[in-house]
């Protein structure tokens, strides 16, 4: 048998493989991708798909996104590179920046300098470096969705692992726009505050324009928000006030005597609790001492009293006391040693208490949400206690009338106990309350009650907002959302809709 001849030919394969390892490696590793045949869209700004320099591909039915600056600046993903470590992503990148007069948004603008013919063949490679998404290594070889290469820039899978987990995007579809990716947005809706039959009014959380101090949103959620005019917030404020004053009590003229602090001659505090030792550190002294009388149907009169206590080092520490008046005798509510916010009136002559808790630091502290029962005759019951509940909320009911027609109260329940050990309970979600502390469970909001407890959902009670039409809306605390929970309706904008670019 003559082996010269099969013996040359591997010699000349061997040597064709040498001279061109970098081809016989690509056509190794090569993906097969293709262009979507649905639109994409980058916060809502439809992309010309057959124009980008670097176009989306589809692989497995996954839909891929270019890694290039506009695209990682647009949806704040941060990206480095170097040899030893690779490529690494994660979240906080590109221009989440502001908060101040004069910032400007930079705009989105793709390149459109590409050509990408619907029938051509496009093929993409595996990257030969290593990677990390959100400080977990990713063994690209065994992914089912591997991050990709074409033209020397790497393609991320829009997975719901990568994209929402570990960077945070929002991935939203629809049969007719097509794929929608979100990332990078200021927020500029801040709190559900006032309603009427046609608008939401809104607090703004982002300002970078003068006399921009408030939004209105048509209920409909079909229109884009509207910053209103210094006229119509001024004269909404006035409003708000005045209901305000209503719900949260009026002034009380607190009188100081050498043996305490008095209100219209009745002594609420002794001199030890309205003053400060002399040798306590700091060099500490009481700042102010200011009250708010509640004057209920009953012949009850209940004074809040605001102790702010100032420290040398630029800290103040907040007391709060609520003091019951009956005729001439004079108590403390002890379940209530924080903010009295707001008093709801019952038709048997109760009423709840209601404290939107301790704020410090920016935060509510854990375990002071309450509420309580004060009877016609004086007596004080707290919820908290009776239902075992660390935190119960009254839900965003802003400035409305809470109770329903057979006088039940809504509230929500951490699901946490209340003997200070905070231990989880199977009790999280709304309930229906009455003035004999049954509560009946809230089916219909269940879902609303898991959005709710979600890690994008940290304040229960910024978030959720019950109109005079008694309708629940839900601002989402990213991407500028309100849901309205009873309708099913979702209003979505953007941060360049609000705010002056560049």
């Amino acid at each position: 048998m003559n082996w010269k001849k099969p013996l040359a030919w591997l010699a000349l394969c061997s040597l064709l493989l040498l001279c061109f390892p970098a081809a016989t490696q690509a056509a190794a590793g090569g993906k097969k991708v293709r262009l979507p045949d649905f639109p994409v869209l980058i916060n809502g700004q439809t992309l010309d798909n057959s124009k980008l320099k670097y176009p989306f591909f589809v692989y497995k039915d996954i839909t891929y996104l270019p890694l290039t600056w506009e695209y990682t600046r647009a949806l704040a993903i941060a990206l480095s590179f170097d040899q030893e470590k690779g490529l690494q992503l994660g979240m906080g990148g590109g221009q989440l920046s502001g908060g101040f007069i004069g910032w400007k948004k930079e705009a989105f603008r793709p390149d459109l300098s590409g050509s990408n013919p619907r029938n051509r063949a496009y093929t993409a490679t595996m990257p030969d470096f290593p990677v990390t998404i959100g400080n977990s290594y990713i063994d690209n070889g065994s992914e089912p969705y591997p991050l990709l290469e074409w033209n020397d820039v790497t393609y991320l899978p829009l997975t719901w692992k990568y994209a929402h987990d570990a960077l945070g995007l929002e991935l939203i579809w629809d049969d007719t726009k097509g794929l929608n990716v979100i990332g990078g947005q200021q927020q500029v809706l801040g709190e559900i505050y006032y309603d009427d039959a046609d608008y939401l009014y809104v607090y703004p959380e982002l300002v970078t324009e003068p006399g921009r101090v408030g939004l209105k949103v048509k209920k409909s959620l079909e229109e884009t928000p509207v910053w209103m005019t210094e006229e119509e917030t001024e004269e909404l404020r006035k409003r708000v006030e005045e209901l305000q004053g209503k719900m949260a009590g009026e002034p009380a003229s607190l009188e100081t005597k050498d043996d305490g602090l008095y209100y219209q001659g009745l002594r609420l505090m002794t001199k030890e609790q309205m003053t400060v030792s002399p040798g306590e550190a700091g060099m500490a002294y009481i700042r102010e001492l200011k009250g708010a009388r509640f004057e209920l149907p009953s012949g009850i009169t209940l004074v809040s009293v605001e102790k702010i206590t100032a420290y040398n080092i630029g800290r103040s520490l907040y007391e709060y006391r609520t003091f019951l008046i009956l005729g001439k005798e004079v108590s403390e509510i002890m379940e209530l040693q924080q903010p009295l916010d707001r008093i709801i009136a019952n038709d048997d002559g109760s009423f709840w208490l209601v404290s939107n808790g301790m704020p410090t630091h920016g935060r509510i502290m854990t375990g002071t949400r309450r509420i309580a029962l004060l009877d016609a005759k004086g007596n004080v019951r707290l919820a908290n206690e009776a239902l075992n509940e660390s935190d119960i909320v009254v839900p965003g009911v802003g400035l409305k009338d809470p109770l329903t027609d057979d006088g039940k109260l809504l509230i929500y329940r951490s699901g946490k106990s209340n003997d200070g050990k905070f231990t989880p309970r199977d009790t999280q979600g709304y309930y229906w309350l009455d003035t004999g502390f049954n509560v009946s469970k809230a089916d219909a909001l269940d879902a609303l009650a898991k959005e709710e407890s979600s890690p994008d959902r940290p304040s229960l009670y910024k978030g959720v907002y019950m109109g005079s039409d008694r309708k629940f809306y839900l601002l989402r605390t990213k991407n500028n959302t309100i849901f309205n929970y009873s309708d099913n309706k979702t209003g979505r904008w953007y941060d360049y809709e609000f705010l002056a670019t560049q």
